[in-house]
């Protein structure tokens, strides 16, 4: 992952390499501008499991009217989540204006 994100940010610089070169002072020192980007928070991604806690079941409830109806309580899952990929910081080049 890392060698992807390095391997991006020397494509990006080398395709920013213009006829003008743009130099910034950062601190006391000037230094030249060789590429701009955005970090992106890339989400971790996880494996969802559902597993049944209680089944689903049917009952008879009577009312006070006299009506017996039959109705259907759902199944309860809970979910097991298990880590796949951390989240990570993506560096997105961006134009330098």
């Amino acid at each position: 992952m890392r060698r992807a994100i390095l391997t991006l940010f020397f494509v990006a610089a080398a395709g920013s390499a213009s006829a003008e070169e743009r130099y910034i002072n950062i601190g006391n020192d000037r230094v030249k501008l060789l590429a701009c980007f955005n970090e992106v928070m890339v989400p971790a991604k996880y494996s969802v499991k559902k597993v049944l806690m209680e089944p689903a079941r049917q009952a008879y409830v009577k009312r006070s009217t006299g009506r017996v109806e039959l109705v259907e309580y759902p199944a309860v899952y809970r979910e097991e989540r298990t880590l796949l990929e951390a989240s990570y910081k993506l560096m997105k080049p961006i134009p330098c204006n």
